[in-house]
Parts: C-alpha cells; structure tokens; sequence
C-alpha cells in the first residue's frame, strides 16, 4: 500500500490516496486529509 507523499507535510503516513501531483518531475501520492489542505492553500505551481 501507498503512503501519502505530500511534500508541505512529510510526517503524514496516510494509506487513504485521493490523487497524484507532479512535484519536480516526480509523481507524490496525496492522501484526501492533505489535499483538502492543499487544495485550500495560495501554492504557486509551476515548472
């Protein structure tokens, strides 16, 4: 099983995976918990 890989928040271990984001190259699975918080946040994305 995945474990949530979100970048802003290295602690979370969390199995339950909502989606993947592209993080320099690099697919992080993200687990529902973190990405109602990312998705919240003013995060610039870019290349």
């Amino acid at each position: 099983m995945e474990n949530c890989k979100n970048p802003w928040k290295n602690e979370c271990r969390s199995e339950n995976i909502k989606l993947y984001i592209l993080v320099k190259g690099e697919k992080l699975p993200i687990c529902k918990h973190c990405w109602n918080g990312i998705a919240e946040e003013k995060l610039e994305w870019g290349s």
